[in-house]
């Protein structure tokens, strides 16, 4: 590829780019004229800090890090490994629901203002947000206000109020118009909702309920977290418009309060619907891109450049043309899917570190899944139960005293995980969480990034995939290009 203009920024972003055969590539073979990608002559510079960075890692507290020895993991483990987060490079993390909860997963709250005693308390989560601001990293937190659970306080009062003379219809305030009960055979009960009838629905459009989530919203943001995750925004009503329009509310709410804050929803939809919601809030995971069928992946294993290409550059197109303070949330997979490391066959090394350049070499706010960065492994397996996605962090092969017991309900064999983690492959050059750091250095250098807009680079050849990425009202510009096929290349 002839090098025509901004051949200082671009050096420092391709040679981290990954192609499949190029990890004995010699340094020599990069020139100015002819430009092929050798991930490991980038060298990691340390003066870049995370401070400007634009990567968040999501982390299912029960499996990260346990600081008491009672298998579960715990606030105090997070921010036993602030630090190395920061050498990670990420700048933000998501933390699962943290509230109380009868679920090992937390996705159905019994109190908004309170912490599940498995994870410690809320002078622990102070300490948290204090040590994270130390270290350049925001937080936010799972906010699951689609439904509760079915022995929250909330509900329980509901039920009982509902079929006595003490119920008022009309009264906002009356616990019996917070769920959508009805009597059926003289028996209180309540609609079941898209998660069943263990997680009772809200009905949102009640301004008391409003007041409510607007008063939980605060007493986090007063303690210093960044912003928040919603779960289930594609669930909140019946119809796409009234979800829109909810997160529109929501979104404004949480700005009026802090203009800085950062709101990311799961509409876990197609990106043809999916891309109207950023008219209510302004960032949204990609999930046309997750997963073993997403094209991040599916394009990866089909060594399809066109199609990654394609995809991208519309997916960002479409959305500022909704949104132009639009971020788009790429990532791998989360909590609700398999593994990304066992969705990449053949040389599976490799099409990890493939993977994570391409994501996080977007525009917007790529999502790290704690673990992915070594390779943790983790699927359903024919089970039917999602806690073989949310296994033990591995830090150490050896003396691993933050290790947490598995999930309950998981079925997922130990013995088939990863042995080497965290700790162990920081000292290894050219393992997949160097090369992770590599990349997120290399994002980090251009906080511009963030908000760029990407445009197709056509190449000669469909093994290759390539962006343009303009600087955002700038002039800066660089072009990112990948190599997805199994032998080196050249573009002239």
């Amino acid at each position: 590829m002839k090098a025509k203009q901004s051949l200082r920024a671009l050096m420092l972003i391709f040679p981290l780019l990954f192609m499949a055969s190029c990890k004995d590539l010699p340094s020599e073979s990069v020139s100015s004229e002819e430009i092929l990608q050798a991930p490991t002559d980038y060298e990691i510079d340390e003066s870049i800090t995370n401070e400007k960075g634009g990567v968040y890692y999501q982390i299912f507290v029960r499996s990260f890090a346990d600081t008491n020895a009672d298998g579960h993991g715990d606030l105090k483990g997070i921010t036993d490994k602030i630090p190395y987060l920061q050498e990670l490079g990420v700048k933000g993390i998501w933390l699962t629901p943290i509230n109380p909860s009868p679920s090992y997963h937390g996705y159905d709250v019994t109190d908004y203002k309170a912490i599940h005693p498995d994870f410690g308390t809320l002078d622990d989560f102070d300490t948290l947000i204090s040590v994270a601001a130390e270290h350049n990293i925001d937080v936010i937190i799972d906010l699951v206000i689609n439904h509760t659970a079915r022995t929250h306080p909330w509900f329980l009062e509901g039920r009982r109020r509902f079929n006595t003379p003490e119920y008022n219809p009309n009264d906002p305030n009356d616990k019996g118009n917070w769920y959508d009960f009805y009597i059926e055979n003289g028996e209180v009960k309540v609609k079941i909702g898209y998660f069943g009838d263990h997680m009772p629905e809200l009905l949102l459009n009640n301004t008391a309920v409003r007041e409510e989530i607007t008063s939980i919203s605060k007493f986090w943001l007063d303690r210093g977290v960044k912003g928040f995750r919603l779960d289930a925004a594609g669930h909140f009503f019946e119809t796409h418009p009234e979800n829109i329009d909810f997160l529109g509310w929501f979104s404004d709410m949480v700005k009026s309060y802090k203009p800085d804050s950062y709101i990311v929803a799961e509409a876990w939809e197609n990106f043809n619907v999916q891309k109207y919601y950023y008219a209510g809030v302004e960032s949204l995971f990609n999930f046309d891109g997750a997963n073993a069928t997403g094209f991040i992946i599916d394009s990866i294993m089909a060594r399809s450049g066109p199609q990654l290409s394609h995809y991208i550059s519309n997916a960002f197109s479409d959305a500022y043309a909704i949104n132009e303070n639009a971020l788009m949330a790429m990532f791998l997979t989360n909590h609700d899917m398999d593994r990304s490391s066992q969705m990449f066959t053949g040389d599976q090394l490799e099409r990890q570190k493939l993977g994570a350049s391409v994501y996080i070499l977007t525009p917007g706010v790529p999502f790290m899944y704690y673990g992915e960065e070594i390779g943790l492994k983790g699927s359903r397996q024919g089970a039917m139960t999602d806690a073989n996605r949310r296994l033990p962090m591995i830090w150490k092969r050896v003396g691993d005293k933050h290790r947490t017991n598995p999930p309950i309900g998981t079925t997922y064999n130990m013995a088939n995980q990863v042995k080497y983690g965290a700790e162990d492959l920081l000292s290894e050059p050219f393992s997949l969480l160097n090369h992770y750091r590599k990349v997120i250095n290399v994002r980090n250098f251009h906080p511009w990034i963030k908000n760029a807009r990407a445009y197709n680079l056509r190449l000669n050849n469909n093994g290759v995939t390539g962006l343009t990425l303009k600087e955002h009202n700038g002039q800066r510009e660089l072009h990112v290009i990948h190599n997805l096929l199994a032998e080196e290349v050249s573009l002239n």
